[in-house]
């Protein structure tokens, strides 16, 4: 039986949080998509300045990663109400956590593949630049940015891994504790036996026959 115990809570309520919070990111970058999309501008969880994209190929993409958002955040509600429907509204979700790991992984070689809200370092950059009024960064600022997307991209990955782990152990321990009680439920016969007293006063064509070898 999976250990149903994560740091200081249970594993359904990590996974519940896990998928509150994608939601609340989903929403989130969901605005800023829709915000860039309105005023003409580079979203800043999503990057497209330096792929000079075509009109038909950006409204692709910008339709692609709204299609994407919408999924995981159907996904995550699935999880808010799996423990009315059984374990398997948990796998969508555990199949979105191990992409966006993968996704988020490859990002680092090719910012594109990352899903929408990927923390990219190009972005970083172009976000540091606004802070800065759109100058051209110093080489110490430049190297105090590397650093911190790093710790903040390893932060971002380990929460990542430890919310597909959580979200895997909350599916085995949801599915041990469903599939038991519903099949059980239909194919057990519940017989209340009689007590010690009860079977001493029992008469004797109630008792069961004497054993005899053939």
């Amino acid at each position: 039986m999976p250990a149903t115990q994560s740091l200081c809570c249970h594993v359904h309520t990590a996974t519940r949080a896990s998928a509150i919070f994608y939601l609340v990111y989903n929403l989130m970058v969901a605005v800023d998509l829709a915000i860039g999309t309105i005023r003409r501008t580079d979203p800043i969880t999503i990057s497209y300045t330096d792929m000079k994209l075509t009109s038909g190929y950006r409204a692709f993409d910008i339709g692609t990663n709204f299609m994407v958002l919408v999924l995981m955040s159907f996904s995550s509600v699935l999880v808010l109400i799996a423990h009315r429907k059984g374990a398997v509204c948990f796998v969508p979700f555990v199949a979105f956590m191990f992409l966006d790991v993968a996704l988020s992984l490859l990002s680092l070689f090719a910012a594109p593949w990352g899903l929408p809200g990927t923390l990219t370092y190009r972005n970083a950059l172009r976000l540091a630049s606004n802070l800065k009024g759109g100058a051209k960064l110093e080489v110490e600022e430049l190297s105090q940015v590397t650093m911190i997307f790093g710790v903040l991209f390893v932060m971002f990955i380990l929460l990542k891994v430890y919310m597909a782990q959580v979200s895997i152990r909350s599916f085995y321990a949801l599915r041990e504790n469903w599939m038991p009680s519903s099949a059980t439920a239909e194919n057990s016969v519940r017989v209340k036996l009689p007590s010690y007293d009860e079977a001493l006063k029992m008469k004797g064509d109630a008792l069961p026959p004497a054993y005899q070898e053939p």
